[in-house]
């Protein structure tokens, strides 16, 4: 299991009652804010969206190289009743060719599992559920997130600190920004996603690595390989 490394995933995507103009612009408003604050703080992290490799949000990423874009799949879409190779097709569809890493809402199946790791996919993330951080199915890197941010926590900056202990070596933890929840809350949404990177930044500074999804998954298919 790999230690002391934790992986920020940002989600943007707006649900089907969120669909109005104002509220892509706020998405967009919200997306521009975390993009230059983590360039800012030179950290890494990989970003959800519904078609990677296309658009003005996708664009700005690709500016900047320590980001990733993932493959945000939708809640309302019949994904995990397809084949492999209709889950292949609408993959490639949707993210073109170079797609490393793939946020779910439901648990894949092997055949899925097998279908996305053919197109070159590396990694998982689910929305959270009852295991966190990072275990392996059907040959792919699964994530749990391990902190839901923004969360209704009064003192976040205070509170993250506390489940780590940066002197003691732990598995990877998953950070989640919900991107629609920033930009539908209002600033203290806002706040407490730029505190959660904030924490992101001290736990790199204190000894931690942060990465993204797919390089998480790439070291963990190294270290197991040196294991066996």
């Amino acid at each position: 299991m790999l230690t002391n490394r934790l992986v920020i995933t940002i989600d943007l995507q707006l649900s089907a009652s969120s669909l109005q103009l104002a509220q892509h612009r706020r998405l967009h408003d919200v997306a521009r804010t975390l993009i230059d604050y983590l360039a800012e703080r030179q950290l890494p992290a990989t970003f959800g969206l519904s078609r990677p490799g296309y658009g003005q949000i996708a664009d700005w990423i690709a500016t900047q190289p320590q980001l990733e874009t993932a493959l945000l799949m939708q809640p309302s879409s019949d994904w995990r009743q397809w084949g492999g190779k209709g889950l292949l097709d609408e993959v490639r569809r949707l993210a073109g060719r170079s797609v490393r890493s793939v946020f779910t809402h439901a648990p894949l199946q092997q055949r899925q599992s097998c279908a996305l790791r053919s197109a070159g996919v590396l990694a998982i993330r689910s929305s959270g559920g009852a295991l966190q951080g990072m275990s392996q199915q059907h040959g792919l890197a699964l994530f749990e997130p391990s902190i839901q941010a923004p969360k209704l926590l009064s003192r976040l900056t205070q509170w993250l600190p506390q489940r780590f202990d940066f002197a003691k070596p732990g598995p990877a933890q998953v950070m989640r920004i919900c991107g629609e929840t920033v930009a539908n809350s209002g600033p203290w949404a806002a706040d407490q996603a730029i505190r959660a990177i904030d924490f992101a930044a001290r736990f790199r500074d204190q000894g931690g690595s942060v990465e993204t999804l797919a390089t998480c998954a790439h070291q963990l298919a190294q270290a197991t390989a040196k294991a066996a």
